[in-house]
């Protein structure tokens, strides 16, 4: 019978949270492939408030990118349902728990991701010990080329104060005498602040060097790994 049609028996549904464990992850060039399995559960409770036992068809839909689980043999199955039979006996409520998964892949260049969430697949459970130190790894080099472009940053911040100082004091030194004492003085400050422009520019030199190198290590190394 359908319990739609009888007043005697109620149907109430309930839907339980999904589940999307991490099932496997691997490296490849650089590349992280983790599969999750999704489960999803629907629970439904008959009651049957008359005096006999009853026979309920639940009727649940069908879709293609779901496989049933639980019940494995449906009463009856059409092109978009799936129908399942529940024995309601008086004053007893009986259940139907209605279970599907489905198994989907992700893809993640690891260039491209914030160390939080190649951390989240370090502290995986599933995931094995040797694509965990080579993510730990690749976070400890991300962070020394994040290093090295902070440095250089604050190097470029101190050439630009010096700029904005030198021009004040071109400004300032063309309204002076050039045979006065602060002239002079402007003069050795120049001559001062070039210098240390010079070893500025040499150091950041030097960095974007070391952070070229750390960047074309780091993708050889991702091009190397090949790890389950």
């Amino acid at each position: 019978i359908s319990y739609a049609l009888d007043l005697n028996t109620e149907v109430a549904p309930q839907g339980k949270p999904q589940t999307e464990p991490l099932v496997s992850v691997k490296l490849v060039k650089g590349v992280l492939y983790a599969t999750r399995e999704y489960t999803r559960t629907q629970e439904y409770t008959v009651k049957n408030s008359g005096s006999e036992t009853k026979k309920v068809l639940i009727e649940y839909p069908k879709d293609a990118a779901w496989n049933l689980v639980a019940p494995k043999d449906p009463a009856e199955t059409t092109r978009d349902l799936y129908r399942f039979a529940v024995s309601a006996e008086p004053g007893k409520p009986a259940t139907l728990n209605v279970k599907e998964q489905r198994t989907a892949g992700q893809q993640i260049v690891l260039t491209n991701v914030s160390d939080d969430t190649i951390l989240y697949y370090v502290n995986a459970k599933v995931v094995s010990q040797a694509v965990k130190d080579a993510l730990a790894e690749v976070i400890g080099r991300k962070q020394a080329i994040s290093d090295l472009a902070n440095q250089k940053r604050q190097l470029e911040q101190q050439l630009k104060v010096i700029d904005q100082e030198q021009a004040r004091i071109r400004q300032n030194m063309a309204q002076l005498d050039r045979g006065s004492d602060l002239y002079a003085r402007y003069v050795t400050k120049f001559g001062e602040q070039e210098d240390k422009v010079e070893e500025l520019r040499r150091q950041i030199r030097s960095l974007e060097d070391q952070e070229a190198k750390a960047r074309k290590e780091l993708d050889q190394y991702l091009i190397d790994l090949n790890l389950e």
